[in-house]
């Protein structure tokens, strides 16, 4: 975590996160949107019910309440910023 709710008024949190080759952020459920901006990298992305590849430079959108996973099918390790706020 780079920012938390500690020190940020309308957002949750603010994080930058490394997924190593082989492994994925499982499928879960969080009452904040989110959006997932990939910096280096990329994997398998799933957001409700679609699914699709994502690689550096593509942001992604969470709706608060949406089942999402990221698997990271590549040979090396992907970074991503996470952003995270209470829906208005």
């Amino acid at each position: 975590m780079v920012l938390t709710s500690e020190h940020l008024r309308s957002m949750e949190f603010f994080a930058w996160a490394a997924l190593p080759a082989g492994n994925t952020i499982e499928e879960h459920v969080d009452e904040v949107e989110e959006i997932y901006f990939i910096l280096h990298g990329g994997g398998l992305m799933k957001v409700g019910d679609e699914e699709q590849a994502v690689n550096a430079g593509d942001a992604i959108w969470i709706p608060a309440g949406e089942a999402h996973r990221l698997i990271n099918n590549t040979e090396g390790d992907t970074f991503f910023i996470c952003v995270a706020a209470y829906p208005r």
